[in-house]
């Protein structure tokens, strides 16, 4: 098992300590890869998870960096990848495990992720996002006419369908079981993402080596949106910046997918002020816009950040009907 820290050494204590609640009689191979917190995460996690192997890196490189880092320091042949911002019910890893066990062609499963209410979120896709299903992440205005009829969403399967078997083409990276000999012939995680979308990019070339991708309804894990909060209010400034290296990728021009996502961002800052007139909703509408406004500040001067000088310390869950990853 993999979790990369940046900051959260309480969160990876939940979230490992949830682990070894649940792992039944699993034998586990704990890794933290900590991505240079400087903040006291290293020795704090040695004394209180002694257990666990923690892996100090030199400098924040990213979380796809974190997980190369993971994969070089452990052995298994079957690795799950969890954010310190999850908390993983009982049954849930057996369940994985014996799932890849059982289907030799499935390189990675997911499970599905619950808020810490317990109410469902959509953490597996149609198809792979393109330049409209990444502005429609940062479109609060679609996003919340979506969520009132999930399955006709053109990107997100509804958790409906996903409890009904339906196979993903990707899947959220919040918590994923992946098979050594996949993440062998797809290589590493690109690590020119710093945050965000990495997974996604890495899942396309998993397909590309004919490896399924699954969610599986019988495991649950729960997931925050970054942590949850006021982190939660707004996507990150990471989350443009990796939409934006993901869509060059694909040969879209910066200017156009720029100019998509600011559209998405002014439509959401326009739609938020006009409920913050309602006073039951003001303060907390009229946070969100300011944080929208602030992302579209950035996102207009081309502020978006390239290294950890401002890295969101989890990440969150991938977006649907207007929420975000």
């Amino acid at each position: 098992m993999v979790v990369v820290n940046y900051r959260t050494p309480e969160l990876v204590e939940r979230c490992i300590g949830s682990v070894l609640a649940t792992r039944d009689a699993l034998e586990l191979e704990t890794i933290v890869i900590d991505n240079a917190s400087c903040d006291g995460s290293v020795e704090r996690l040695r004394t209180s998870l002694p257990t666990v192997q923690v892996v100090e890196m030199e400098e924040n490189r990213g979380f796809a960096a974190g997980v190369n880092a993971g994969f070089r320091h452990s052995q298994a042949e079957l690795v799950v990848v969890l954010n310190p911002d999850t908390e993983v019910r009982p049954g849930a890893l057996r369940a994985l495990f014996e799932h890849l066990g059982e289907h030799r062609e499935t390189g990675v499963v997911a499970p599905l992720l619950e808020d810490a209410e317990g109410h469902l979120s959509s953490n597996g896709y149609r198809h792979f996002p393109g330049l409209f299903t990444l502005g429609l992440d940062l479109c609060l205005p679609l996003g919340y006419a979506l969520s009132y009829a999930p399955s006709l969403h053109p990107y997100a399967l509804s958790p409906a369908a996903l409890q009904a078997g339906a196979r993903p083409a990707h899947v959220c990276g919040a918590a994923m079981a992946i098979r050594r000999s996949a993440y062998d012939q797809a290589g590493p995680l690109d690590e020119s993402f710093f945050l965000y979308l990495e997974e996604t990019e890495w899942q396309y070339r998993v397909t590309q080596q004919r490896w399924a991708i699954e969610v599986l309804p019988t495991a649950r894990v729960c997931h925050l949106v970054r942590g949850g909060g006021e982190g939660a209010l707004a996507p990150s400034p990471h989350f443009v910046a990796g939409a934006l290296n993901y869509l060059r990728l694909k040969g879209v021009s910066r200017l156009s997918s720029r100019g998509v996502f600011a559209l998405a961002l002014t439509s959401s800052w326009l739609t938020l002020r006009l409920i913050a007139c309602w006073p039951a909703k003001r303060e907390k509408a009229t946070r969100q816009a300011h944080a929208y406004g602030a992302l579209l500040g950035r996102a207009l001067r081309g502020e978006m950040p390239q290294d950890g000088s401002s890295q969101a310390p989890v990440r969150k869950v991938a977006a649907h009907g207007g929420s975000q990853r």
